[in-house]
């Protein structure tokens, strides 16, 4: 057990990180972010002068001090949504019936699945931005661009589930979508 382990993350430029009862709210130029931490024993301390985060865990043993890196990781990823923003780009995969999508107003229609009648549909949040790629530049290629990592990863997750083959041989069936690229919606030099 150790007394007191700690370690300080860098704010970076534009960016204003408020933490009040381990409820962490950072605020960019691509919007604002908030986070519950409040189930992490940990301290958290913001030096305006240095633009740290330094996070805190007094007598905690080798599990308990693994959390605040997993707080720090937190607050880094929303530190990026805020400022770069995060693109997920998935693909469609198929071996005989083409995969049809189509983005609507606020849904996502998969058709033609395994050349099954069945439509599936995804509702689209308000927060993340979903769109098909131009055919003549990718074929076959959906993108989903938000500014919170978790929301952005979990709707290609969605997306990547509501694709999943049953029932049949998933080494010779690799229909599905698929996530290709995780990158960021500006690119730093």
């Amino acid at each position: 057990m150790k007394v007191k382990t700690q370690n300080r993350f860098d704010i970076p430029e534009g960016v204003t990180v408020a933490i009040k009862n381990r409820i962490v709210t950072v605020k960019g130029k691509r919007g604002t972010l908030t986070k519950d931490l409040s189930h992490l024993k940990l301290d958290f301390s913001i030096s305006p002068k240095l633009k740290t985060v330094t996070v805190t865990r007094w007598f905690g043993y080798k599990l308990d001090n693994a959390t605040i890196n997993t707080a720090i990781s937190h607050i880094r990823n929303m530190c990026t949504g805020v400022t770069a923003g995060f693109r997920f780009k998935l693909r469609f995969a198929s071996a005989h019936f083409p995969i049809n999508v189509s983005v609507e107003k606020d849904v996502v229609e998969i058709r033609n699945f395994l050349g099954e009648k069945r439509v599936r549909r995804q509702p689209i949040p308000s927060w993340l931005k979903v769109y098909r790629t131009d055919v003549a530049k990718t074929k076959d290629e959906l993108v989903v661009e938000g500014i919170d990592l978790e929301e952005v990863s979990k709707y290609c997750a969605l997306m990547h589930g509501e694709c999943a083959v049953k029932n049949k041989d998933i080494r010779k069936f690799l229909d599905g979508i698929y996530v290709q690229t995780k990158t960021n919606i500006e690119e730093s030099n």
